[in-house]
């Protein structure tokens, strides 16, 4: 009930934002929000946000227009129609620091202390790690088109993991990415195999602090999870040889399927078809369906 409550009392609250084009100023909220929409935040630094910010923003026809992004209206309209956009207090700076940087990228340090703007998650992690700038100005339409993300795929796994962290919801968020990846454009296919990695690179730190009964098995689907990562991203000669150094008798039963997909995806991206098939018998018919995805 506290719940429902408070999910209609935000759809208000929101709605008043949307219509007057202002930004959200608690980064707590935004993320809430985010996850019920399901889309990607769009987050700035408070400072950054104090300033004319030029973007770009395309016509249909392509001719290009530069605006100020915290004036223009449209582009305003734009923002909140693709995402949950916010400023950022510079007071919090410190702490998302501390929550945020630990054991990541100097490539995703940097991004997330720039004065750019940076599209994260609902649980604030950043995905646009790579620059869409043109001359020093950000096209806003090449932004929204990249990473206006409609994340109802990954409902279930997102809210499990926002209303409660543990080994398991960031290992079933981190494998939805995946899948996510798997049938994302190519523009941002490793961009969302990044953002699979900080769920799943939490959920082996959790692991090793377990005491579970299959711990030895989950491992091993993390390792060969990992293989998965290099399909998506086209590299099944990669794993076709890190394959080869594997004994089938020593897979876990709980990991023979994802074996027996791993062997069947890069058999036939190498092009040995006829090897390939005496593994697909073993392979689930949800694997089975992304093949057309993994091998073109």
């Amino acid at each position: 009930m506290k719940k429902s409550v408070f999910a209609l009392l935000l759809c208000v609250f929101v709605t008043s934002f949307s219509w007057s084009q202002e930004w959200l100023t608690s980064f707590k909220f935004a993320k809430r929000l985010a996850l019920m929409e399901d889309k990607m935040i769009l987050a700035i630094w408070e400072n950054s946000a104090s300033y004319a910010y030029p973007v770009l923003i395309e016509d249909n026809k392509g001719i290009k227009y530069e605006v100020k992004l915290f004036e223009d209206e449209n582009a305003n309209k734009l923002v909140w129609e693709y995402f949950v956009p916010v400023i950022i207090s510079e007071s919090n700076y410190d702490q998302l620091a501390e929550d945020y940087l630990k054991d990541k990228s100097y490539q995703y340090k940097e991004r997330f202390n720039d004065d750019f703007l940076k599209v994260m998650d609902p649980n604030g992690n950043i995905i646009n790690t790579k620059a869409l700038d043109e001359y020093g100005i950000l096209n806003l339409t090449r932004l929204i088109r990249s990473y206006a993300l409609n994340l109802s795929f990954l409902k279930s796994e997102m809210t499990g993991y926002f209303e409660n962290k543990s080994f398991s919801s960031a290992f079933r968020l981190a494998v939805k990415y995946l899948d996510f990846a798997t049938y994302a454009k190519d523009d941002v296919k490793k961009e969302i195999v990044n953002l699979s990695d900080i769920y799943m690179n939490e959920a082996k730190t959790l692991l090793e602090k377990s005491n579970f009964d299959n711990k030895s098995a989950l491992t091993q689907k993390i390792e060969l999870l990992d293989l998965n990562k290099d399909l998506i991203l086209g590299r099944h000669r990669k794993v076709y040889r890190a394959l080869k150094k594997t004994n089938e008798t020593s897979i876990d039963k709980i990991n023979k399927s994802l074996y027996a997909f791993l062997q069947y995806a890069s058999l036939k991206g190498i092009g040995k078809i006829e090897e390939s098939l005496k593994w697909q018998g073993q392979v689930t018919q949800n694997d089975l369906n992304k093949i057309k995805f993994l091998v073109k």
